[in-house]
Formats: C-alpha cells, structure tokens, sequence
C-alpha cells in the first residue's frame, strides 16, 4: 500500500513525465512585472492576500526599512548609482527572512493558503516546484523573484553584464552623469509616492521595473496577451482541430534575427518562412507556429515572430488563424520553450508530436550534444522530450511541461 508521502510524490512528478495537464494562458494585467514576478504579482492584487502580507508583523517591518532606505537615500547619495543600488536591492540575509516569513504566513493564513495551492500552483508558473510544499513553492518563487529585481538593477542600473550582452545589455552609458541623474530622478519619484508602498517588495521591484522602463527593455510584454491579439484567430480555431487528421500539432519555425538595422527579416528568415509555408501546404500540421523577439541588432522595431507572420500571409496565402506567433524567444533554446510553453496554454495536445523547421544547418545544430548541454546550463532542463530527426530541415519533438517555469533571470523574456 502506497505511503502518503509516496503518492503525493507521484501525484506531482507524473505532470512532468508528459501527461496531459489543462493550463490556461496567464492573466497579465502588467504583462513585463507578471511575466517575470508572477507571485509577487499575485500577492499584489488578490484580496485577502494582499492584506495579510501588509499586515504581517515581519514582513511590514521589512518594508518600512527599504522605503526608509530609500527616502534616506535622496539626502545620502546625489548620483552615486550603487548608493541607490544599495538602499533597495536584497541580500541574502533578507532573501532568507522574508523567505521564512512566507512560508510561516502559508502556514497560518487561510487566504495565503488558498491562493498557494490554487492559483499560483495551477498556473504552472512555478511547475519546476511543484514536488515542495506550498510554503516552500511560495519561498522559493519569492528567492527566484528577489533574485530577479536584483538582476534589473545592476543591468539596468549599473550597466553590468547580462548573460547575452550584445543584445540584452543597457541601452545607456551607465558611467555618464546623465544616465547617473535619470537614476536619481527616479529614486525621487518614488520617494515621493512612498504612502503607496504597502507591501515589502514594492519599493525594490517598482524602482527595478523603472530602470529597465526608463532603458526600453519590456520586450517581454510586448504583443500581450497574445491570445486576444495576434494569436486570436488561431487560439479560437484550436479547440475544433481535428488533429487525427495531421502527423504533426504545430510547424515550429525558429527564428533568426538580421544584422542590419533596416531589414525586417534576414535570408535565413525568409528560407525558413519558406520552408514552414511548404510544410504547412504539405498537411504536416494545422498550424504553423513561428518564434522569435525584437533580438538582433539590439533595440531592432522588428519582431522575428511578427515579420514571418506578415509574410506567410502576403507571400505565401497562409491564413492567420493557421498562424500562431510568440513574438519573446531570443534564442534558440527559448523559441523551443517557448512553443512548448504555447502548446500546454493553449490546449494543443502534448502527447503528439510538434515538427520544429529551419535550415539544415540550424537543425543539426538543435539536434547536437552540445544544444542540450545548453539548455541545462541555460534553462535547467531540456524543453523538449524524444527529439528526433524527421527530415534534413525537421526535427520531431514533444514538449516537456518544465517549459512553463517562469525564470526572471531572463527578464527579456523569462
């Protein structure tokens, strides 16, 4: 006879070994702060919730010590960047005692409870957590969220390094004295409506939020929500799909950005778009889905994504409700997260296989030991399962649910 804890355990972990799951697209009513701090988001706007943290005794107390910082940094650090930096990111100490502070409130409030074991762990958001109790799924959500913030402001506000920073670094000389004053402005700003910062986290993650803003850096919210934009028409034709009919769920193109600025689409995404309207044509699939952000050169007005689309329909007679896009990945490893991502939320089914089609040399590359050693290094997981070869541009692939885990260290596109 199973033990509780055994079959909690395989309750869990079956999701993640590709089992059919009912997600629904996120509600983003803040499409950058949701997409990349969902939990904070959530205690943010769900009442009850949002009471309980404010009145929480270690918590407020938390708050009233960054939003002192911070006022008593207008006085203390003129345009000294890190001084700001400073005042308002979390260390590791405080990372822990808010950490330990949520899972004692998931403990004791109903409201908190309720919202931990409904909204936030059927949302998938945090799917990669799902084996922790809620306390521990709500701790750890938080932990991933402070590091996020902190992320933002050295990025943004310092001019430090990103993982990618030919295409994700600050837009600004962080070094400069106009840059360094745009700062300070903004601490002021939000020194001034302080009697609105009721919640712990508020002062950091508005003042992070301002200093990607103030950089242009929401290309994570861009085109949202999806579902009741570009992807309307073929997000309704979903549910009346008749995918016996088809070998394939989705066409995924993979997109690849230009290197120059005045050109939509590069070569490579022009053969590609090619290719998927062929495979499209060909019954491979009932829709074609195509992938890839504002990327490359950094700062481009173009979308990978929306440029492919554009043309499937003018080049290619594709219809738009055959054409669905995700319009954020800026890299490889993303556009296949990505569309796994879109597949689970939108209801496509996850235990047919999706073809992924680009050039030949781009699907060698996908297909390769060292793809996969990048994924694990990059995402924590590989967002596909069985890949396979199908032909020399195609590859076979089920998605892995792991792909709806939120991950604010990616802010452009987490």
């Amino acid at each position: 006879m199973m033990t509780r804890r055994f079959l909690w355990l395989f309750l869990v972990v079956l999701p993640l070994a590709g089992a059919e799951a009912k997600y629904s697209p996120l509600v983003l009513t803040k499409p950058v702060q949701d997409k990349n701090f969902y939990a904070l988001s959530l205690l943010e706007r769900t009442p009850g919730v949002r009471e309980a943290v404010a009145a929480d005794r270690e918590l407020n107390g938390i708050r009233a010590a960054k939003v002192n910082q911070l006022h008593n940094s207008i006085t203390r650090c003129g345009q000294a960047t890190e001084c700001y930096l400073n005042a308002l990111r979390f260390t590791g100490e405080e990372m822990g005692q808010v950490r330990d502070a949520l899972i004692r409130l998931y403990g004791e409030n109903a409201a908190v409870k309720a919202l931990v074991d409904g909204s936030l762990r059927e949302s998938g958001a945090y799917i990669r957590y799902h084996a922790r109790p809620g306390g521990e799924l709500l701790g750890q959500a938080w932990v991933d969220a402070a590091k996020g913030m902190n992320n933002l402001m050295e990025v943004y506000g310092l001019g430090r390094a990103p993982r990618y920073p030919a295409i994700d670094a600050i837009t600004f000389d962080a070094a400069s004295d106009s840059y360094k004053r745009t700062v300070s402005i903004l601490a002021l700003l939000l020194d001034e409506d302080r009697s609105n910062l009721n919640l712990f986290f508020q002062p950091s993650l508005r003042f992070a939020l301002g200093l990607a803003d103030n950089n242009s850096r929401d290309e994570a919210g861009r085109l949202e929500p999806l579902e009741a934009g570009e992807n309307a028409a073929a997000y309704g034709k979903i549910a009346t799909a008749e995918w016996a009919k088809y070998p394939f769920t989705v066409i995924v193109v993979l997109g690849s950005g230009t290197d120059r600025p005045n050109l939509a689409m590069s070569p490579y995404g022009k053969m590609r778009t090619a290719l998927a309207a062929k495979r499209w044509r060909e019954g491979k699939a009932p829709f074609i889905l195509v992938s890839g952000g504002y990327v490359h050169p950094m700062q481009t007005p173009y979308c990978e994504a929306l440029e492919m689309k554009k043309a499937l329909i003018r080049d290619y007679g594709i219809p738009a409700e055959a054409i669905l896009i995700d319009p954020h990945a800026r890299h490889t490893t993303t556009n296949i997260r990505n569309a796994a991502r879109l597949i689970f939320r939108y209801g496509i089914p996850v235990n047919r296989p999706a073809l992924i089609t680009t050039d030949n040399g781009h699907s060698a590359s996908v297909e390769a030991p060292a793809f996969k050693t990048r994924c694990l290094a990059e995402l924590g997981y590989e967002p596909y399962r069985e890949l396979k070869r199908y032909s020399v541009f195609d590859l076979e692939f089920l998605p892995n649910v792991e792909a709806l885990q939120l991950d604010p260290a990616d802010p452009l596109d987490p």
